[in-house]
């Protein structure tokens, strides 16, 4: 697995494909390994890169672990990569990672897909995380990852998948899971969002409880021009509930004007 070194931290990350760039931004406690199917399926036309993002994976995790910091992490690291004007799809977290990414850097991103995130969840965002840190009072990280897998994944997804979430989040410490959940869940970024030009388009996963179909149409309706589209048979991770219906809903807005036919 290559890395590159940038503010401080060493990013370990999966390229694969050759063609126009293509960012996949993990979600909160997993790594670049969610993205394995989406991978498989568009290296053929994509040059597709997926970074363990900072205090995630293989990644170090020496400084702060915020959502700002991952944004101006995600920044260095393509700069340094020679990667320019790259489409971006940002899930649960990687949303408001993709808009502090935006806001630092507009150019950086040529087009974008949020997939089942948020701007602000306000209230309920300061009720979550005082939820968790009373949670891992008590819990270790290995019971934690093993509840969270069995409330975010639909229970037809396969068990292998079940096992991989729930390994990758107990993997982590309990004081990095905690800071980046406070400032994700804290994050507001709808003026970030409101400020978004270039294309975007929002999907979320019809059953997803975590971040709520009502939280990705809050999405649409900040960023003007904005698409909006649901997945079925999916909730809070839909790339892994549901990969085929993942695609059907993005895939034509990722590949663009990419040469070759699209994916099958």
């Amino acid at each position: 697995m290559p890395e590159v070194d940038v503010n401080g931290e060493t990013l370990h990350y999966e390229r694969a494909g050759s063609g126009p760039p293509l960012l996949l931004i993990h979600s909160l406690g997993t790594g670049a390994w969610m993205w394995r199917d989406q991978i498989a399926r568009w290296h053929q036309h994509l040059d597709v890169v997926a970074f363990d993002l900072r205090g995630h994976g293989r990644s170090s995790g020496n400084g702060e672990v915020t959502v700002s910091n991952i944004a101006a992490d995600l920044d260095g690291a393509l700069q340094t990569l020679g990667l320019r004007q790259v489409t971006a799809i940002g899930i649960s977290m990687g949303g408001p990672i993709a808009a502090h990414l935006h806001a630092r850097n507009p150019d950086c991103l040529s087009r974008l897909v949020i997939a089942d995130s948020f701007a602000t969840q306000g209230e309920a965002g300061i009720a979550r995380v005082a939820a968790l840190e009373n949670v891992l009072r008590t819990s270790s990280m290995t019971e934690y990852g093993r509840s969270y897998a069995e409330g975010t994944l639909r229970r037809t997804t396969a068990s292998s998948s079940f096992d991989e979430l729930s390994a990758s989040v107990a993997a982590m410490s309990k004081e990095t899971y905690l800071q980046i959940a406070r400032s994700v869940f804290t994050s507001d970024v709808s003026e970030f969002m409101r400020a978004i030009r270039i294309p975007v388009r929002v999907v979320v996963g019809v059953d997803d409880t975590r971040t709520p179909p009502q939280l990705s149409e809050d999405i649409h309706r900040l960023i003007a021009g904005s698409e909006f589209g649901k997945i079925p048979d999916a909730a809070h991770l839909a790339n892994i509930d549901n990969p085929e219906g993942f695609h059907a809903a993005v895939e034509d807005f990722v590949l663009g004007d990419a040469p070759g036919k699209k994916a099958k």
